[in-house]
């Protein structure tokens, strides 16, 4: 009797531990994010959303796992560092010197790499610029489900707002409105620019699409997430449109006539042929370039110093006192290339034409001003790069 009550103790005492080193385990398992939050990447293994990954600087998502968020944060600081190097790297060049070049020569046409944008890639929200609110989902919904909710709450602003869903079918997030009819969502996204050249969102304004978001969540029963807090999205766009007004930078050079005569427009208009620019229908040059879009990018222009600015080709013995020639910095990919063509440019036909090249102060222009130029240059597009608002992309069109 005691040995069979002995044996039933140390039973007792065993399942009693088995249990205590179960549940210990089962405490110590990392968390993870629900399904509705994963996406599989090509290797078929889960990752977070790129939705929720943490960056640096103002417009930061706030994350639950401060541990996560850490190493996240770190890694993303040296990718930055690395890709500002690697940038100024590829772009220092020599800036072009001020020679004359000879009659028979015409300037080298700018080649820049150019990818096809019909490669596979999210088109989707843009956290560098917008405000969002994520509606996650475990149940799919469709494009006309999520768009005809979507309209019956739209608001009426002035920022430009869009909706976006992850596409199920090919896995990245994509504009709603440019999507088939019958596409199937996970997820859904709707933004409002924080900032665009008229100035940053209002609080008002902000106040309304955040209202809308919580209105179209409520229709499809679905889970909210903003990317910020109100008021850090308030701070967020002051300090992009900061960003806007610094980077901004118009850059000009001028031909200005030797002769009390100046420059005659048909010796404007040939020279200009000769160097290959293109005279658009508001009676200017441009110089042209294809995109991978088969479209028409305008790097540099010319027109008539004096207002309007035009330069007529109906009256060739018309007469100008100068010509300028300008460029957006943030308009253009690989500015300090197209600022470079834009010199050479602009010194060919100060030679041809018999004039002076001179900046915005008509102090002439020298190889060490150029040098000067292209340093400043090279800096704000290295700052654009870094804040993940390259010059001439399409972030940087919606946002200057």
């Amino acid at each position: 009797m005691e040995l069979r009550t002995a044996l039933f103790l140390l039973g007792m005492i065993v399942i009693v531990i088995i249990a205590f080193v179960s549940f210990h385990r089962s405490q110590q398992k990392p968390y993870k994010l629900p399904r509705r939050l994963h996406r599989k990447n090509k290797g078929g293994n889960d990752e977070v959303d790129p939705l929720f990954e943490p960056r640096q600087g103002p417009l930061a998502y706030k994350q639950r796992d401060s541990n996560k968020a850490s190493s996240a944060a770190k890694i993303s600081e040296t990718d930055e560092v690395r890709n500002e190097v690697d940038y100024k790297r590829d772009a220092e060049i020599t800036p072009a010197p001020l020679i004359v070049e000879k009659e028979s020569e015409s300037p080298d046409t700018l080649e820049l790499d150019l990818q096809p944008s019909e490669k596979k890639e999210d088109k989707g929200p843009h956290k560098e610029i917008e405000y969002v609110a994520l509606l996650s989902g475990a149940e799919s919904i469709t494009r006309d489900q999520a768009l005809g909710v979507y309209r019956q709450h739209e608001y009426t602003m002035e920022k430009e707002n869009r909706l976006y869903g992850f596409n199920i079918a090919n896995g990245f997030w994509r504009n709603l409105e440019h999507e088939e009819q019958g596409c199937q969502y996970r997820d859904i996204c709707l933004t409002i620019q924080m900032a665009d050249p008229h100035g940053p969102v209002s609080e008002t304004e902000l106040h309304r699409f955040s209202q809308m978001s919580l209105e179209v969540a409520e229709e499809l029963d679905r889970p909210i997430v903003f990317s910020m807090d109100f008021d850090d999205a308030l701070v967020a766009a002051e300090d992009l449109d900061s960003f806007r007004k610094e980077h901004d930078v118009i850059l000009v050079v001028s031909i200005v006539a030797r002769s009390e005569n100046g420059l005659t427009m048909s010796a404007v208009h040939r020279e200009a042929e000769k160097l290959d620019l293109y005279y658009s229908e508001d009676r200017i040059y441009h110089r042209i370039r294809k995109n991978a879009d088969k479209q028409e990018d305008v790097l540099f222009s010319m027109a008539n110093m004096f207002k309007p600015g035009e330069l007529p080709k109906n009256d060739n013995d018309m007469h100008t006192g100068g010509l300028t020639l300008f460029m957006r910095l943030s308009a253009v990919s690989k500015p300090v290339d197209v600022y470079s063509d834009m010199i050479k440019t602009a010194t060919s036909l100060a030679s041809r034409l018999n004039g002076i090249l001179v900046d915005q102060e008509t102090h002439p222009v020298n190889e060490s001003m150029t040098i000067s130029q292209t340093k400043k240059i090279l800096k704000l597009a290295s700052s654009m790069e870094s804040r993940g608002i390259p010059a001439g992309s399409e972030l940087a069109n919606r946002l200057f």
